[in-house]
């Protein structure tokens, strides 16, 4: 099974909605750097695991724990298609992120 691309196309995909979620949020100053800034880490994370770090694919299970529930709560907020796909885009790469033999291949 060749995972290390559906987790690296997991963050990319989270890091293109985040700086989409920036950009619509232009006006608003902290708003739209708190955007950037998860963006960016998300971008970071994509790198991190494409290049075999093991902090970073050691840490990666927690990032898409916090964005599953960050989903999670923007659901029970409002029901909306933003807030189901963040949250089943978690749900997908936390339930492949936490398999050990993922996290093998992804530190090879």
């Amino acid at each position: 099974m060749r995972s290390k691309p559906i987790v690296i196309s997991f963050f990319l995909i989270l890091a293109a909605y985040f700086y989409g979620m920036a950009a619509i949020s232009f006006g608003d100053r902290y708003t739209f750097g708190g955007f950037i800034v998860i963006a960016t880490i998300h971008l970071l994370f994509a790198y991190g695991i494409k290049t075999g770090r093991d902090l970073v694919v050691d840490v990666a299970p927690h990032i898409a724990l916090l964005d599953f529930l960050f989903g999670l709560l923007w659901v029970l907020i409002g029901l909306s298609i933003p807030a189901v796909s963040l949250t089943l885009l978690s749900a997908l790469a936390l339930f492949i992120l936490l398999d050990e033999e993922v996290r093998m291949e992804l530190k090879s």
